[in-house]
């Protein structure tokens, strides 16, 4: 007797070929049979009439490891229909860890990542292979597959210290890469905005690059700019591609701030210009016109470098604050400050902890000085001190028009950048970016349906073969006979995301079923308490 069937369906089977109508036949976790089917007896029979059925979702662009164990039904992903999220994105991984500089690490994913379980870290594992047992003792109700981040990595071999490693250090965190890798990391992420990652140079990442080309896997880098220094940080990814031989993916493609809209072409012109060379190289995006970054990023890097107490005593102490200010100032008037992507009334706080600032928590910076009565740069300070240095928000930078662009490239994968959250418990704290519940039902309502920016084969696309490929994924992404039956059911006439920036917490809409390796996670819309999820390795 076969497991379930799926039948009357429209099947998109994940490669950007034309919809047809098949039955599916769904045996032990696999997909036995696509084609017709009668006379047969099933336990399951989903009839998918006016359906789309296509492969689950991959997001190849997650954060989700920082939220997993606080709730393991990644309630607000599986709910899009992704069933498998590539986790430990642009330098922030959980693991390895090490003794020698526990505090430091405990400080960055706790205090800078906001990860869910602090008490956790260093008591349940330390290497990567710990790391991911414990992640495999968890009930997962999603399949996760985790990267290595180099910020972990150099703060495991070098702590919070500035500059650039010694000989034997860059040994150590080569070492480090390569046992990670040959454990089940998926490869090698990097975060080159934030700290420690942005004390690094080429030549440092690239004989990281070489280590991962040994291992056959990934770099994923969020590069070291995506506004003023857009162009030189794209040229840095492909020339660690270039001399390393390892596949590159490009995290988050954009065009930050207003001086860059409009310069597509000048973008593509540089990536498409290398593929040709040989250059490994893909990139994703998300559907939405603002980033997610840290009130922090705001202050110069000397006064943020030595760790979030040194952040608070820098703020606090007036002679230090005072000199603070006239740099932001001074980079201000010359056009390389983070203000000049996006202005006081273009950030909006989306989590606070303090009583004192709480209440205006989902607010803009120049609403919040404004009714504080002083200035924005004082009210910044002001509230790091109380936040502890940790002050997530939303910037408002980017242009529609870009966006648009950039997803019809075929190159382009669909991703989030978001974690998995909830609209309950826990995970239903502070007012996040709706691109954690929203991201791919967005691209497939609004994308596809209402704007026409892109076929819905071709979006499919983009969220399951083509990830499944850059992952060496070689079991998912696609349809076809003895793939593991990952499945997403919507409807397209009604599927969207309701998630907005004033109001994020509410699921997508149109996602009808779910199947994460033959079993029915999400029916009907309804989450059906089954946990399905593994570590793919």
């Amino acid at each position: 007797m076969s497991n379930l069937l799926i039948t009357n369906g429209s099947i998109i089977d994940g490669t950007g070929k034309p919809a047809y109508l098949a039955d599916i036949v769904i045996e032990n976790g696999k997909i036995e049979r696509i084609g017709t089917t009668s006379g047969a007896n099933f336990d399951t029979v989903i009839d998918a009439t006016g359906m789309i059925v296509c492969p689950g979702f991959i997001d190849i662009h997650s954060h989700t490891d920082f939220t997993i164990a606080v709730n393991p039904k990644a309630e607000s992903k599986i709910r899009q229909g992704v069933t498998t999220e590539i986790v430990g994105n642009c330098g922030m991984s959980a693991a390895p860890l090490t003794s020698a500089f526990m505090s430091q690490l405990k400080d960055r994913l706790t205090i800078n990542s906001d990860y869910g379980k602090a008490e956790d870290i260093g008591n349940c594992w330390e290497t990567f292979e710990e790391y991911l047992e414990y992640l495999n003792d968890l009930p997962l109700g999603i399949n996760l597959m985790p990267l290595v981040g180099f910020g972990t990595l150099r703060t495991a071999v070098m702590g919070l210290k500035s500059g650039s490693p010694s000989a034997d250090e860059m040994r150590q965190i080569e070492n480090l890469l390569e046992k990670s890798l040959e454990e089940g990391a998926a490869g090698l992420s990097t975060g080159l905005e934030y700290l420690p990652d942005s004390l690094s140079y080429a030549d440092e990442l690239i004989a990281l690059c070489r280590v991962v080309k040994r291992q056959n896997k990934l770099y994923a880098s969020h590069i070291r700019g995506e506004a003023q220094t857009l162009f030189s940080a794209v040229e840095e990814a492909i020339r660690c591609g270039e001399e390393s031989g390892c596949k590159i993916q490009i995290s988050h493609l954009k065009l930050g701030g207003q001086f860059n809209w409009g310069k597509t072409d000048q973008l593509f012109a540089l990536l498409d210009g290398a593929i040709p060379r040989g250059v490994r190289l893909s990139w994703d995006q998300y559907p939405y016109i603002a980033w997610g970054s840290g009130l922090e990023d705001y202050l110069p890097r000397w006064v943020r470098q030595d760790g979030y107490k040194k952040t608070i005593q820098n703020l606090t102490d007036q002679t230090t604050r005072k000199k603070i200010r006239r740099e932001i100032d001074c980079a201000i008037k010359a056009g390389t400050h983070a203000y000049n992507i996006a202005a006081w009334e273009n950030i909006q706080v989306i989590k606070v902890r303090s009583p004192e600032f709480k209440p205006f928590e989902g607010k803009r910076i120049s609403e919040i000085s404004a009714a504080l009565n002083v200035d924005s740069l004082e009210c910044v300070f002001e509230m790091l001190i109380k936040e502890q240095g940790d002050l997530p928000t939303l910037v408002f930078c980017m242009d529609e028009a870009d966006i648009e662009s950039i997803m019809r490239h075929p190159q382009t994968i669909i991703a989030s950048d978001g974690r998995a959250v909830a609209t309950y418990g826990e995970l239903h704290k502070g007012s996040p970016h709706p691109r954690y519940y929203g991201a791919f039902p967005r691209v497939l309502g609004k994308y596809v349906r209402e704007d026409k920016v892109l076929p819905l084969e071709t979006a499919i696309k983009k969220m399951t073969s083509m990830p499944a490929g850059v992952m060496n994924l070689q079991d998912r992404g696609t349809l076809a006979v003895d793939m593991v039956a990952d499945i997403t059911v919507f409807d397209p006439e009604t599927i969207c995301d309701l998630a907005t920036y004033e109001n994020p917490h509410q699921y997508s809409q149109g996602i009808d079923k779910v199947i994460i390796s033959g079993a029915v996670v999400i029916d009907q819309g309804k989450h059906t308490g089954r946990m399905m999820g593994q570590i793919i390795k």
